[in-house]
């Protein structure tokens, strides 16, 4: 919200303009620059000030999400508490609930969010970047990967909600459907082109994202006993991660040969 101050001093500054019509003509333009450039510089100053509220709500709001898929990933829908994601946030119970208002929205807003920046960052690039069909692929496939590594909690959250609150998974799924099957035509509609170009095999789309999010996925679902069964300490997780990463890549690769 603007200072006090500074609606003050614009209010103040306007009705002193009035206060000294009877001066000089000379000494009226002079003030009329000065009140200019005061009001220029105090606009400038509120409208700083909106823009850091609004980066620091964007913030806010940021670290409330980040929160609800820790606790909705170790305790499930039902076992959660806005209590203890508030507390994670490092906010108020009050803020969080003026936020997101429910449990129900806040988790129809972490889902909603974090599935369609997953779709679109796997087959945005296909269609949009630059390359060839193969490079493109390999550039959703590694994208999807680096976001998995940095929301490591997502995995979970996703297959916990699916079997404890199915009809809510449905009901965010159905959300995101139309968007989902557009991009899907898009991206079928590249892999024909290829096809019929010969730069690679027929592909059922569908069927290459099932590959794409099976190999992914189940890494940070079962990597602590992977790790174990294939002899890696605990130090060498970012290693062991970008090898499977390197892996899928390649497998994927020789799949649409």
């Amino acid at each position: 919200m603007p200072s006090f101050t500074a609606v003050f001093s614009y209010r103040y500054l306007s009705s002193f303009k009035l206060k000294c019509s009877e001066l000089t003509k000379v000494n009226r333009e002079y003030l009329e620059r000065g009140l200019q450039l005061c009001k220029f510089a105090l606009t400038k100053l509120l409208n700083e000030t909106d823009s850091d509220m609004d980066k620091s709500e964007k913030d806010t709001e940021q670290r409330i999400l980040e929160a609800a898929i820790k606790e909705f990933s170790l305790k499930g829908f039902d076992g959660a508490r806005t209590a203890s994601i508030a507390a994670e946030a490092g906010v108020t119970h009050a803020m969080l609930h003026y936020y997101f208002r429910t449990k129900e929205k806040l988790f129809e807003c972490v889902f909603k969010d974090k599935m369609q920046y997953v779709l679109d960052m796997v087959l945005v690039p296909i269609v949009r970047a630059e390359g060839s069909i193969k490079e493109r692929i390999c550039k959703g496939i590694e994208a999807h990967f680096d976001f998995l590594m940095a929301n490591k909690d997502l995995p979970l959250f996703v297959f916990t909600t699916l079997h404890s609150r199915p009809e809510m998974f449905r009901e965010a799924v159905n959300g995101l459907a139309p968007v989902f099957r557009e991009q899907l035509k898009e991206v079928q509609c590249e892999c024909d082109k290829a096809h019929e170009a010969g730069e690679i095999g027929r592909v059922d789309v569908p069927m290459l994202l099932c590959d794409i999010a099976c190999l992914n996925v189940f890494p940070f679902l079962a990597s602590p006993m992977m790790m174990v069964v294939a002899g890696y300490p605990q130090e060498r997780y970012g290693e062991f991660m970008e090898m499977r990463k390197r892996e899928t890549v390649e497998t994927i690769l020789k799949r649409i040969q």
